[in-house]
């Protein structure tokens, strides 16, 4: 499950923004179902120095090497009314991210991604709350789209699912603590 948070400013509370993002989500949990994703490693660089009294190098911390993060699900319609097609919230904040970085007639807006990563064994017994329970989660901070992009067409195998891939650049990806059930 893949969840896109707005970032919060000091003049709106970030419960406000976060429920506003949840309740969007809640109406059109398809617009975020994303069936692949990748690059939730954490790692830095380190370079050898040689400390006084030493004769042998010394690891020392250089960089955090965050990867991209890349997100794919299935491409599907979102009819409006009769002649035209809609974008959900994460293509629109896509689209207005690639016009935004080719104008610079506006800020390119970042937001918060958390990635919970549910087992398909293990579902919830009782008939009441939620069917599964995470496993696992990642929080992305300031994140923004870098590339948007669907799967190679051809017309002679109509049955392949095409696919839309979104790859993001990112500050800081932070593992969560998932409480026991």
């Amino acid at each position: 499950e893949v969840l896109f948070f707005e970032r919060t400013d000091s003049l709106i509370p970030q419960s406000v923004s976060i429920s506003a993002s949840l309740a969007m989500q809640a109406l059109d949990p398809m617009a975020t179902a994303f069936s692949d994703v990748s690059g939730l490693n954490m790692s830095f660089e380190t370079e050898a120095i040689n400390e006084a009294g030493w004769s042998t190098p010394r690891p020392s911390f250089k960089n955090i090497a965050n990867e991209e993060l890349t997100l794919q699900r299935y491409l599907r319609p979102r009819h409006i009314g009769v002649m035209g097609f809609s974008l959900d919230p994460t293509s629109e904040w896509c689209q207005k991210t690639m016009t935004s970085a080719k104008t610079w007639e506006e800020k390119i807006e970042v937001k918060d991604i958390m990635i919970c990563i549910y087992h398909p064994m293990i579902q919830n017994p009782l008939p009441i709350g939620p069917s599964s329970f995470p496993v696992a989660g990642f929080l992305i901070h300031e994140a923004f789209p870098t590339s948007w992009g669907i799967s190679d067409l051809s017309s002679t195998s109509g049955d392949a699912p095409i696919k839309e891939t979104i790859k993001f650049k990112y500050t800081e990806i932070e593992r969560l603590k998932i409480p026991p059930t």
